[in-house]
C-alpha cells in the first residue's frame, strides 16, 4: 500500500501519479517520503474554523557559519528573485481558487498543492533571512525529509461567504504581517551581530522569530484561500514557560510550541517597533506624494524673508 508523499492520499501499484495533487509516485530507490496523515473532510474538524495549518521549525538555535551569516543579503538575492516570481504565480492561482471555491465551496487539489508549495518556499526563505535555519534552503518546492521548515495544511470545504469576502477579512491579519515584518527587519540586525561573534543565535531571539515566521506562513495560507483558519492562534506561543532547559539542534520539529517567556516577550517588542516604524514609513510616504503633486517641497519654511533693496 502506498500513500502520495505530498497529500497523503492512497495510490495504487499501478499508477504513477498521485490522482488528487498530480504529483508523481515516489520510487522505491528514492528518499523516505515524509509521513503524511490521509486527508482529512472538514466535517470530522466538527467545523472548518477548527482546520490547520502545521508549521515545522526546530525551536533550539543551529550553529551557523559566521560568512554565511555575514555575507546572507547577498545570498538572499537569488531566493527574493524566485520569491517574486513564484509570489506571483501563487496570486494569480489564488485568484483561479477563489473563482473555483465560489462555486464548489473548496480549492482544487491541483491549486492547493501548487500554492502550498510557494508557502512553504516563502517561508524557509522568511527562515533563512532572520536567521533562524543556518542552511541555504534552495527551492524547496515539494516537501523533502531535508525540509528545514515544513508545512502541513488541511484541505477542507471552505464557507463561501468567507471566501467572497476573504480580501476584507484578512486586513487585520495583514496589518499584523507587516508590522512584523518591519519588527523582524530591525531585531534582525541584532542578531546579525550576535550571531557573528557567537556563530548561533540566543535562544529567545531564535524562537521569537520562529514564531514570526510561523505566523507569516498562516497568514499566507489564509490569505491564499489554503485555509479557513485566521493565523492569530498560536503568535506568541501555544505554551510560555519561564526556564526552558537547554536542548539539541537538529530533533524533531515540535508540533505544539512551548518557547521561553523571552520569546514572547521579543514578539511583543517587534509589534511595538514594527507599528512606530510602520507609521512613519506612512508618514514619509504621504509627504513624498505630497511633495510630488505640489512640485515643492512641504518642509520649506511658512516664510522666506525677502532681501532688502540695496541702495
Amino acid at each position: 500500500m502506498a500513500f502520495c508523499s505530498n497529500c497523503g492520499t492512497h495510490m495504487d501499484d499501478g499508477e504513477a501519479f498521485c490522482p488528487s495533487c498530480g504529483i508523481p509516485k515516489a520510487s522505491s530507490g528514492s528518499s523516505p517520503a515524509i509521513p503524511f496523515a490521509p486527508p482529512v473532510a472538514s466535517s470530522e474538524y466538527g467545523g472548518v474554523e477548527e482546520a490547520q495549518v502545521r508549521v515545522g521549525i526546530d525551536l533550539e538555535p543551529p550553529m551557523q557559519r559566521r560568512w554565511t551569516i555575514l555575507v546572507r543579503l547577498i545570498l538572499l538575492i537569488p531566493l527574493y528573485i524566485v520569491g517574486f516570481f513564484l509570489a506571483l504565480a501563487g496570486f494569480f492561482a489564488a485568484i483561479g481558487a477563489w473563482f473555483a471555491s465560489l462555486v464548489t465551496g473548496r480549492v482544487p487539489d491541483g491549486i492547493q498543492a501548487f500554492i502550498s508549495g510557494v508557502v512553504r518556499f516563502l517561508g524557509n526563505v522568511h527562515a533563512y533571512q532572520f536567521f533562524v535555519v543556518a542552511q541555504w534552503p534552495g527551492v524547496p518546492f515539494n516537501p523533502a525529509p531535508s525540509d528545514q521548515v515544513t508545512v502541513d495544511i488541511d484541505h477542507v470545504d471552505l464557507n463561501r461567504a468567507a471566501v467572497f469576502f476573504r480580501l476584507v477579512l484578512a486586513i487585520p491579519a495583514g496589518i499584523v504581517s507587516s508590522v512584523l515584518n518591519y519588527g523582524a527587519v530591525v531585531i534582525s540586525v541584532i542578531m546579525w551581530v550576535w550571531g557573528l561573534i557567537t556563530g548561533q543565535e540566543n535562544r529567545s531571539f531564535h524562537q521569537g522569530m520562529a514564531l514570526v515566521v510561523r505566523y507569516q506562513m498562516r497568514f499566507y495560507a489564509y490569505f491564499y484561500l489554503l485555509s479557513p483558519t485566521q493565523p492569530w492562534s498560536g503568535l506568541l506561543g501555544d505554551e510560555v514557560v519561564d526556564d526552558q532547559a537547554p536542548g539539541v539542534a537538529g530533533g524533531p520539529k515540535p508540533e505544539r510550541w512551548v518557547v521561553a517567556k523571552g520569546a514572547r516577550t521579543l514578539v511583543i517588542v517587534m509589534i511595538v517597533i514594527g507599528a512606530i516604524v510602520g507609521v512613519v514609513v506612512q508618514a514619509n510616504t504621504k509627504i513624498t506624494i505630497k511633495t510630488s503633486t505640489n512640485g515643492t517641497s512641504t518642509l520649506a519654511p511658512l516664510h522666506t524673508p525677502t532681501v532688502p533693496p540695496v541702495r
